[in-house]
């Protein structure tokens, strides 16, 4: 159902314990595929090697990264990530519920934090129909402004 695009980078143990998070999501079917994109380095062809997970290899910011990735991307959704900040416990729930009712608009999964989390909270990723991906989206923060994404806290 989702396609999880990551951008690879030279923090592996982010890398690697975002994609944790996402194992018992593949195992119960809301996450369909994870693609790594980004510069092919050996730590992560060897993270690709281990997790299944694809590699889209291709030099850019990360506006081009995400492009590249949703357009790799089977799922019929698109969630954006990067290595931090690493997803935590709970995160599933909201997207879910937004799945389940029917939600065919874009959303925010937004860290949950402290006391400032309102108005500034940590952007953990940007949930898109893959057949809305824009043509010229932006990093995250621009996607989902540009798509007028609702925010999902958890």
């Amino acid at each position: 159902m989702i396609s999880v695009v990551l951008l690879a980078s030279e923090d592996l143990q982010g890398l690697a314990s975002q994609m944790a998070m996402l194992v018992p999501a593949a195992v119960d079917g809301l996450v369909k595929e994870v693609i790594l994109v980004g510069a092919s380095e050996p730590g992560v062809e060897a993270l690709v090697e281990d997790s299944g997970a694809r590699l889209v290899e291709i030099d850019g910011d990360a506006a081009s990264c995400f492009a590249a990735g949703a357009a790799a991307a089977r799922g019929d959704w698109i969630l954006t990530l990067r290595a931090a900040p690493v997803l935590r416990d709970g995160w599933r729930e909201p997207l879910e519920k937004h799945l389940a009712g029917g939600g065919v608009t874009p959303a925010v999964l937004a860290a949950p934090g402290g006391l400032m989390a309102k108005w500034s909270p940590r952007l953990h990723g940007v949930l898109v129909r893959r057949l809305d991906w824009p043509t010229s989206a932006g990093d995250e923060r621009a996607l989902a402004k540009t798509l007028k994404a609702r925010r999902l806290a958890y």
